[in-house]
This record gives C-alpha cells, sequence and structure tokens, in this order.
C-alpha cells in the first residue's frame, strides 16, 4: 500500500528519471544569474548610451537605445567623447589617479601585511587591544575625518600633492586590510613555521619565504580593494588637491558640469564611463586571486 510520501515521489520522479531538482532549479538558478547581471550591467548600459545623447534627449529618451530609438552619429562632431579627447586633459587626469592609486595600494598592502602579521601570529601585551584601534577606522565615516585630515595636511606641507593623497587614502583602506589579512594568517597551519625553523629559518626568514609565497591570494585580493577604493574616492582627493594639476579622475569629472556652460550631462556620462576601463581591467586580471583570497582563507591543500 503505497504511502503520500511513495505518491510525491511518484508524481516528481517518472520512470524517465524526470524531477524537478534536475530539471527546473538549474533553470531557476540561471534565469536569476541573468536578472542578477543585467541588473548590475544597466548602470554601464546607462552611463554609455546618455554619453551618446544631446543633453535634452538625456531628460526625454533617458533609456533609449542607441541606433534604435536615436542616431548618435547624427551629432557625432560634437558628442561628448571628442570632447572629452580634444577639450579635456583626461588622459593626464587618468594617469595621476593611476599613480595614486597604485601608490596607496601598494602603501597599504605593505603596511598592512605587516601589521596583520603580528597580530596574528605575534604573542605580546596588548595584542587585541592595539588590534581593536587599528581597525577602529571602520567605525568613522570619512566626512566626519575630512576637516582633522585637511589640516593636517595643511600643516604638513602636502596640500595638492599625490603624497598627501596616497597618504590619506592609505588610512581609510589601511583598517580593512588589516582585518582581512589577519584573519587570512590566522587560517594558516602553524606547522608551516615550524617546519621551516626546524630547517633553519629564522622566524623573519619563515615569513618571508613561506608566509608570504602562500599569501599571494589574500595580497593580490587587498591589494585590488585599496586601488578600487583610491580610484573612486571622491571626498579626499576633492580636500587635498584642490590645484587641478594635483588631482584625480573623481572630482575632476565634476567640474566637466562648469566648464561648459550647459547642462553637459553627457559628458559626465562619457567621462565616468572612460573612468572605468582601468578599473575594470585591473579587476579582470586579478579576479582569479580576489576570489581565492576572499573565499579559500589560508586552508593549504595537499
Amino acid at each position: 500500500m503505497s504511502t503520500d510520501t511513495d505518491r510525491r515521489f511518484e508524481f516528481e520522479t517518472d520512470q524517465s528519471g524526470w524531477s524537478w531538482e534536475t530539471h527546473y532549479k538549474p533553470v531557476l538558478k540561471y534565469v536569476s544569474l541573468a536578472v542578477l547581471m543585467v541588473w548590475m550591467l544597466l548602470p554601464v548600459y546607462y552611463t554609455f548610451a546618455n554619453s551618446l545623447k544631446t543633453p535634452e534627449m538625456i531628460f526625454t529618451q533617458p533609456l533609449g537605445i542607441p541606433f534604435v530609438t536615436f542616431d548618435p552619429v547624427a551629432f557625432s562632431g560634437r558628442n561628448a567623447w571628442r570632447t572629452m579627447w580634444d577639450a579635456f586633459p583626461f588622459v593626464e587626469y587618468t594617469l595621476a589617479t593611476f599613480i595614486v592609486s597604485v601608490g596607496t595600494a601598494g602603501l597599504a598592502t605593505v603596511a598592512a601585511v605587516f601589521a596583520a602579521y603580528s597580530f596574528a601570529r605575534l604573542d605580546y601585551p596588548f595584542k587585541n587591544s592595539l588590534f581593536v584601534l587599528s581597525v577602529a577606522g571602520f567605525m568613522f565615516p570619512i566626512v566626519l575625518l575630512a576637516i582633522p585630515i585637511f589640516v593636517l595636511m595643511q600643516q604638513l606641507g602636502l596640500l595638492n600633492t599625490y603624497v598627501g593623497m596616497i597618504l590619506a587614502f592609505t588610512a581609510f583602506t589601511l583598517p580593512y586590510n588589516i582585518w582581512l589579512l589577519r584573519g587570512f594568517f590566522e587560517d594558516l597551519p602553524d606547522n608551516l613555521e615550524e617546519s621551516a625553523r626546524v630547517d633553519g629559518c629564522t622566524q623573519i626568514g619563515a615569513f618571508f619565504r613561506v608566509i608570504l609565497p602562500l599569501s599571494r591570494p589574500a595580497l593580490a585580493s587587498v591589494f585590488l580593494l585599496a586601488f578600487l577604493l583610491a580610484w573612486h574616492n571622491y571626498l579626499m582627493a576633492f580636500i587635498i588637491g584642490q590645484d587641478a594639476l594635483h588631482t584625480t579622475l573623481a572630482p575632476a569629472l565634476l567640474e566637466l558640469k562648469g566648464t561648459f556652460f550647459v547642462r553637459n550631462f553627457h559628458y559626465i556620462m562619457a567621462g565616468t564611463f572612460l573612468s572605468m576601463i582601468v578599473p575594470i581591467t585591473m579587476y579582470m586580471y586579478l579576479q582569479k586571486y580576489l576570489v581565492e583570497g576572499l573565499s579559500s582563507g589560508g586552508g593549504v591543500k595537499g
């Protein structure tokens, strides 16, 4: 005599092996991923499409499709893309932003490596208290610290300098880097360093020869995250880089709104889209290490 469970099983699975689990669940998963992808790419499309429109078309056709609902070639002689190259020093601002972002990512990564290793592997008084203080920067929004940092940089003579922006950006990215690397170092097995010590390595030698090579995914992760945070930082770049010759793309693009005396949102859209190229390229190059560093922890295969 069949039970309710048997009837349900017969409903879900026929003689050919059909089941909801094997047929509809994968479809639902891929449909959900497709919807999520469209949702994430919509701002990119919106930025690119509106960079090809006139200011009036941006308000009347905000989601218009190029070559379908409007013809971008019709005003190619005065479009935003040509202006970005002819009348706006986009390449110079991009190079300055790249220098500041790489400098910030490099300094923040190096400083975080040594700090995180000491918090994870060394024993000394007040270690946990110092760790809490080092990551306390998470609690303070950047707006709250803007004026103190401005005064500090002014007293140090670092306003309108790349060094000033690198130091300010590093101060905001360092707490997260320390927190992430500390967790990675804590997950590494202790016997790795012990084996190196048995082979004659000092603790410093074991750190450079064993720990750092195993930490490449985590190091790439914190480098990329620090780079992206510096690349998109607006407030600190606006405060410290007040000189047009020593600022980054984020505040420079905003000046387009007033540079050409009209509602030039298409200029801002074109510049914003172009500014995505470098971080997207960096992410595509390092995405494998980013996934490994954020998901695998310190587990060692083998």
